[in-house]
């Protein structure tokens, strides 16, 4: 009750000091202290107040700080195409494919973060709602030990032939993938799993010229590896998925590029794996080449799996051989009287290539339609023009022919033109 009065007469006297002087002179000491009290409690609550404001301030600093330092050791880009096609008996459409993300992270001088993200045809219909795909096409960290071993986990782009590590559209001077790459290798092959990739120049080990620019550099992964789902027109539906392996078995993948010269890169892959419970197995092989002589380009690849007898998730056999490759050249050129218009003025190197293009690709048959196997030729010519490296405007016409079930294309000839770019 004493200190309730004591407050009550704080009140009074902060209101009025007449009624201040009237009060006992018992009663005005306890007052005074209360007053001295109250006023220590206030500093010290204002001591407090000062120092989490600059706790804060330091923290929103460091805050600040790190975000700034991590944008430094981030590169962000994202690339996109837009494509027509005009084929024979199918419709004309524009094609708003896709839209990749691509964010590369140096966390550190020796530890590397990197994702691809590909949101794909976004506003597909079906039944009048627009769908589409968000998938991830990479996804790794990299931990860099030496030049010759590199530890990589996470969603691994699979090194199995050149065309799926080089699939990206702005890189690409054709707007269709090879055959082979859709319907052998099921570009874009991506796979959770872990290994190790290097390189080593032979030129640091020996004093011989010509080996001086000798280099040889590898990738190898164990993944969960592809499935029993492929049928006499795909594999498609085979790539393993990040979360689940079908048989508790992992595949091996590798790749090793021998690079003699600078003008010369040969690769050799190879894949082993079980595809099924039963424990059958499948083994691929791969074998590139890529020969830049500037202005001309000339660069292939084949590629063969053979699989154990087996049933697909049909029910039917599941096809025991698969191959297909490719023969593509490129003629890089500008004609000098287009640097003053609109195509080449205020550019460095605008360029035009030209590129021819032969592929098959060849599936035996799964008995699905007692038909023999199935295969599919294609030649392309085409033109495109890049006024910057990364901005690419494609045309190219297509000649499909076709034996038994269609792979892709079937007997349709056809016209097709993009705009690719990245930024």
């Amino acid at each position: 009750m004493r200190r309730i009065f004591i407050l009550l007469m704080l009140i009074l006297a902060l209101g009025s000091e007449t009624a201040l002087a009237q009060l006992p002179e018992e009663q005005l000491k306890d007052v005074r202290k209360e007053l001295d009290r109250q006023q220590e409690t206030i500093q010290e609550l204002q001591q407090k107040v000062e120092v989490l404001e600059e706790d804060q301030t330091g923290t929103q600093e460091q805050y600040m700080g790190l975000l700034g330092e991590l944008g430094k050791r981030t590169k962000l880009n994202l690339y996109g195409t837009l494509e027509f096609e005009n084929f024979e008996h199918t419709d004309s459409v524009f094609d708003a494919r896709n839209i990749e993300l691509l964010l590369d992270v140096r966390a550190h001088q020796r530890f590397r973060i990197f994702s691809e993200i590909e949101f794909e045809r976004t506003a597909e219909t079906s039944g009048g709602d627009r769908q589409g795909e968000v998938e991830v096409e990479q996804g790794w960290i990299e931990y860099g030990v030496n030049r010759y071993i590199n530890p990589r986990f996470g969603v691994i782009l699979v090194p199995f032939g050149r065309y799926n590590l080089e699939h990206f559209d702005t890189y690409q001077d054709l707007t269709d993938r090879p055959i082979m790459a859709r319907r052998v290798i099921p570009t874009t092959w991506a796979e959770a799993g872990a290994g190790f990739r290097g390189s080593i120049y032979l030129g640091d080990m020996s004093s011989s010229s010509w080996l001086q620019n000798f280099e040889l550099s590898y990738e190898l992964y164990a993944v969960n590896g592809l499935t029993e789902h492929i049928s006499d027109t795909s594999p498609r539906d085979a790539r393993g998925a990040f979360g689940k392996d079908n048989n508790n078995n992992k595949a091996l993948v590798g790749r090793l590029q021998i690079s003699p010269c600078s003008v010369l890169k040969v690769g050799l892959s190879g894949y082993t794996g079980k595809y099924d419970k039963a424990g059958n197995d499948m083994q691929g092989y791969d074998i590139d080449a890529k020969i830049v002589y500037d202005p001309f380009e000339l660069l292939g690849e084949f590629a063969d799996f053979e699989l154990d007898e087996g049933l697909n998730d049909d029910g039917l056999s599941i096809t025991e051989n698969l191959q297909g490759g490719y023969v593509e050249g490129r003629f890089h050129f500008w004609p000098g009287f287009l640097n003053q218009t609109f195509l080449g003025r205020g550019l460095e190197n605008p360029t035009f290539t030209a590129i021819a293009r032969v592929g098959y690709a060849e599936i035996e048959d799964d008995g699905d339609t007692d038909t023999d196997d199935n295969r599919e030729e294609r030649f392309t010519i085409g033109l495109n023009y890049r006024p910057i490296e990364s901005f690419v405007c494609k045309l190219e016409y297509q000649f499909n022919e076709t034996d038994n079930e269609p792979l892709e294309r079937g007997d349709n000839d056809g016209f097709i033109a993009s705009v690719s770019a990245a930024f």
